[in-house]
């Protein structure tokens, strides 16, 4: 498994966790443990930086869906 703790714009401090195959996972920090609040798969994925890239496309995406459902 690799990780990678960043700051979100909406989400605040969360870890994006990836299987190092095509599971990826968002979390976030609760009690002490990291939670999933969003899983997605993606494959085809064969580096750290392509992980990475991805999940934070994809982070950015489920922001902006966020941000659309609470403005409605």
């Amino acid at each position: 498994m690799k990780h990678w703790e960043i700051e979100s714009e909406s989400e605040g401090h969360i870890r994006i966790e990836w299987n190092e195959a095509a599971t990826f996972n968002l979390q976030t920090p609760v009690g002490g443990q990291w939670v999933d609040y969003h899983c997605f798969t993606c494959y085809g994925i064969d580096t750290e930086h392509e992980a990475l890239e991805h999940a934070v496309e994809v982070l950015r995406e489920y922001e902006q869906d966020v941000i659309g459902l609470v403005g409605e």
